[in-house]
């Protein structure tokens, strides 16, 4: 096969073999550029790699989980939602545009205080190391939407608190679950609906598994009328054909 762009004239009688801007390569090849440039151009993780920071092509931040869960996520209407966090971050500026209040404890002191100057009014930031850190949800007022697994240390015992912090319908996330077996089996037997979304995230080389745990009842609103919405680097196809009734 042959990657360019080519007149049917140019690509009669196999002329383009000895075309100098045509390039000739397996199929398969040519798929893996196509899907290696909407990982670079589309999603921006080579941007995001460079400056070293989970961003979105145009510098927004992104929580450091797998693509497919970001995507997914970026689906609900959080206006109205209480989110808290276990290990605060760029995910602390992705859930503080999109949520009503947004409670996130960290027990890095430098990175703290970093973000500490970057916050808005409807973000609430703890500083608490040690025990004091998975316990740090138990003090707060409420229950929340949802709760994010993700700190230095402290996994399991931070999703332990996390359930009984859980308000009705909502969802935990927990961040690099293929690392954290005990805890997510410990969420799962909890009574909570595991759906785990494996894929490639901002900044790093490997895959990795971010999970969510459902609630029985989640129920969200969604941003658009129709769910799933179109991913990044998709057709734009509506099967209209085959997406009623044939019988």
């Amino acid at each position: 096969m042959f990657w360019g762009r080519f007149s049917e004239e140019q690509a009669a009688d196999n002329k383009l073999k000895n075309h100098a801007e045509a390039i000739e390569m397996p199929k398969g090849e040519m798929y893996l550029a196509s899907c290696i440039n909407i990982l670079r151009n589309v999603y921006g993780y080579v941007f995001s790699v460079e400056k070293g920071v989970a961003v979105d092509k145009s510098g927004s931040y992104l929580p450091l989980y797998t693509y497919p869960t970001i995507e997914y996520l970026t689906q609900f209407d959080f206006r109205k939602k209480r989110v808290f966090e276990f290990g605060a971050g760029a995910s602390t500026f992705f859930w503080m545009e999109r949520a009503a209040e947004v409670v996130s404890v960290e027990n890095n002191l430098d990175w703290y205080t970093k973000l500490k100057a970057q916050i808005k009014p409807n973000v609430k930031l703890i500083f608490a190391e040690n025990t004091d850190f998975p316990l740090a949800i138990s003090k707060q007022e409420g229950l929340f939407d949802i709760i994010i697994v993700d700190g230095f240390g402290y996994r399991y015992d931070s999703a332990v608190q996390a359930l009984s912090k859980l308000a009705p319908g909502g969802c935990i996330v927990l961040d690099n679950a293929d690392w954290h077996p005990n805890t997510a089996a410990k969420l799962k037997a909890a009574g909570l609906l595991q759906v785990d979304m494996t894929g490639f995230k901002p900044c790093e080389s490997h895959t990795s598994t971010t999970s969510i745990f459902f609630s029985r009842d989640f129920a969200f609103a969604t941003l658009e009328q129709r769910q799933p919405v179109y991913g990044k680097g998709s057709k734009w196809i509506n099967s209209e054909e085959w997406d009623k009734t044939q019988l």
